[in-house]
C-alpha cells in the first residue's frame, strides 16, 4: 500500500511521514530539503523564476521514489511518500498563468503514480508560522513562507476532492511527536494498523 502525504510548505509532511513510516517498519520516501536538492533549485523557488524547471525537478525526484517503491511493496505493507501529483498541480499557484500550459506538461509524469491514499494536510497560518519559527532554518523567509502557505494551501484544498482516494485532514492540535496524534492521523485517513512490537519486562 502506498500513502502520499502531501501539504503546503511547513505543515509538517516530513515529521509525519518519517514517524509513520517508523511505526510500519516499511519505509518512506521523502522529498529531500536543502542539502539534497541542486542549489539553484531553492535560488529559482526563492525569485519565482524557471517554474517548469523547478516543478520537473521535483517531479523527477518524486517519479525515482515511487519507482524504487514498487520494488518494494506488497501484501501487508505501507510505504509513505512525500509528495504527489496534487502536489505538482498545487504549486501551480505560484507561477504566473502564462506558465501553466508548460506546468501542465510536467504534470503527466505524475500520472503512473496512482498512490493508494493521499492525505493532504492543512493547517491555520498561526500553526505554520510557529513551526516554519521554530525550525529557524537559514535559507526560509518567514512572511514569504506563510505566503506560499496560504495560496498553495487553498489549491490543495480546491484540488483534493478532484483527486481520488484523497482526504483532507486539518493537523491543527495534532503532535505528530506523540502517539496521540498519530493513532488520529491513522484513523482518520483509514490506514490499516500497524503491527506492534512487543515491549517486556
Amino acid at each position: 500500500m502506498r500513502v502520499a502525504i502531501v501539504g503546503g510548505p511547513g505543515v509538517g509532511k516530513s515529521t509525519l511521514v518519517r514517524q509513520l513510516a517508523d511505526l510500519y517498519h516499511n519505509g518512506a520516501y521523502g522529498e529531500g530539503e536543502k542539502g539534497v536538492w541542486d542549489t539553484r533549485v531553492l535560488e529559482d523557488i526563492a525569485t519565482g523564476v524557471n517554474s517548469a524547471g523547478v516543478t520537473e525537478y521535483f517531479a523527477r525526484l518524486y517519479d525515482a521514489n515511487y519507482r524504487d517503491a514498487a520494488l518494494h511493496d506488497g501484501p501487508r505493507r505501507v510505504i509513505f511518500f512525500e509528495g504527489a501529483r496534487i502536489t505538482l498541480e498545487a504549486h501551480m499557484a505560484e507561477y504566473a498563468a502564462a506558465d501553466h500550459a508548460a506546468l501542465r506538461r510536467v504534470l503527466a509524469i505524475g500520472d503512473a503514480w496512482n498512490p493508494d491514499k493521499v492525505i493532504v494536510l492543512t493547517s491555520s497560518t498561526d500553526t505554520i508560522e510557529k513551526h516554519i519559527r521554530l525550525r529557524h532554518r537559514d535559507h526560509e523567509e518567514v512572511e514569504n513562507m506563510v505566503r506560499r502557505f496560504r495560496l498553495i494551501d487553498a489549491e490543495f484544498r480546491r484540488l483534493a476532492p478532484s483527486y481520488p482516494n484523497t482526504i483532507v485532514i486539518d493537523r491543527d492540535s495534532k503532535e505528530f511527536h506523540e502517539r496521540s496524534g498519530l493513532l488520529e492521523i491513522i484513523a482518520m485517513a483509514g490506514l490499516p494498523m500497524f503491527e506492534e512490537i512487543p515491549y517486556r519486562r
